[in-house]
């Protein structure tokens, strides 16, 4: 009962914090602000909540190697370990290219005020 419990609860935390932007959410900041500013907070919020999005990937797929039994469906605990860090990569990298672009605003900020 109590892995059952723990299982349900790692998948929650896994579909709460799995939330997107809507389309056109860049393009409305740019066009509502005008400046490079909002957009380069707008990518390190992003960089910030795929960083979560990583670790909570990883978080399960430490879980299932603890608690191998938990696994069910067709993948094999082995298959769904590799599954879970694979997201967790995914999401590291799209953190990586937030932070880039957000690099990238904040050298346009200072090319504008020169």
């Amino acid at each position: 009962m109590l892995r059952l419990m723990g299982g349900i609860l790692v998948c929650g935390l896994l579909m709460a914090g799995q939330s997107f932007a809507g389309p056109g959410a860049v393009e409305s900041i740019g066009k509502a602000q005008g400046d490079h500013h909002s957009l380069a907070v707008y990518y390190e919020e992003q960089a910030q909540i795929n960083k979560t999005k990583a670790a909570d990937w990883e978080f399960a797929a430490t879980y299932y190697e603890k608690f191998p039994g938990e696994v069910s469906g067709k993948m094999s605990a082995a298959e769904h370990i590799a599954h879970c860090r694979s997201v967790s990569e995914d999401f590291k990298k799209l953190e990586q290219q937030n932070r880039e672009l957000a690099a990238k605003h904040r050298e346009l900020m200072r090319k504008d005020f020169h």
